[in-house]
């Protein structure tokens, strides 16, 4: 394959979510690991954000520098825009997620988090005017029964308090994105510019809640475990810096799908997240899956599989 085939390719709908995917599984995949050795959930996510930034910075800042000093100055309307979206989706989405985790089962929240492809779609409807097709009905319900199989083993879901933080993640992290595809849409801005917003829009939210931890740790209530800051041990490092950099590659890649396709696609085609986690979780810790989740795998693979033959990425 030439150069010139391999750049068409990294502009295409598919090569864009796949990647972005594959980053998110990692990312997972390597947060399971840091908390598994110790981490604390307010340091760790802290100081990814840091490192992410520091990388987004070195890739981003040489490059573009100029190009997003003159945005800066010639439209600053629009970059305050952008950041407020970026500040919900990577900001308060991230911490919403964080507190509901803690006050519901792994289990509920494994399954609730893809229910932004819900909630995404619905605002794409709103938002964006995005046409609310059976076809795409047809195929985030597959998906969603598929994800349900796969992280629940088929389980009755029993409802807890956490799980309304959850569901309120999922909101701003569909109002983020597709405020962010809108901007895109309409307005001649570089898509680099919104990634390397993304850390700088969310650091403020999460230093708010390490200040709050530290100053008084009582306020967080049940919550102490979770929230308590800042001592990480020194084995969770290297999965803080990986983690880290899989998130930066994860906002490159997200905002390079939303930038060439729709947001409905970008939701629905990133629901293969879980099932390379999986395949992860089989690799690396030796998990086993039984046969409902298998079929959960294949029924979200399969809706894959028809999304991307259905033009909804043209949208």
């Amino acid at each position: 394959m030439n150069n010139i085939d391999f750049i068409t390719i990294k502009k295409t709908s598919l090569y864009n979510v796949l990647m972005f995917s594959g980053f998110w599984a990692m990312q997972i995949f390597i947060t399971k690991l840091g908390f598994n050795s110790g981490a604390q959930v307010l340091s760790f996510q802290l100081l990814s954000i840091l490192i992410a930034m520091v990388i987004l910075v070195i890739l981003i800042l040489p490059k573009y520098g100029t190009e997003i000093e003159f945005f800066v100055r010639k439209q600053p309307r629009l970059f305050w825009k952008l950041f407020f979206a970026n500040g919900i989706q990577s900001g308060l989405g991230t911490c919403l997620s964080i507190i509901g985790i803690s006050l519901t089962s792994a289990i509920n929240a494994g399954f609730l988090v893809k229910l932004a492809t819900v909630s995404t779609i619905l605002f794409a409807w709103i938002i964006l005017k995005e046409r609310l097709t059976l076809i795409k009905v047809l195929m985030i319900s597959t998906m969603l029964s598929g994800a349900y199989l796969l992280t629940t083993k088929g389980e009755v879901l029993l409802p807890r308090i956490g799980d309304f933080f959850i569901l309120s993640a999922c909101v701003c992290w569909s109002i983020g994105n597709v405020l962010v595809r809108k901007y895109l849409k309409t307005q001649p801005v570089r898509v680099d510019l919104i990634t390397l917003q993304k850390p700088f829009a969310g650091l403020p939210v999460i230093l708010v809640l390490v200040g709050i931890s530290v100053l008084n740790p009582d306020i967080f209530g049940e919550l102490k475990g979770v929230m308590s800051c800042c001592n990480p041990p020194l084995s969770a490092l290297p999965f803080t810096i990986g983690n880290g950099f899989f998130l930066a590659m994860t906002w490159i890649y997200l905002n390079n799908t939303l930038e060439v396709s729709s947001a409905s696609y970008m939701t629905m085609m990133s629901m293969i997240t879980p099932v390379i986690v999986s395949l992860l979780a089989m690799i690396f810790l030796g998990e086993t899956l039984i046969w409902i989740q298998i079929l959960g795998a294949g029924l979200i693979i399969m809706s894959g599989v028809v999304t991307y033959f259905s033009g909804i990425s043209n949208e």
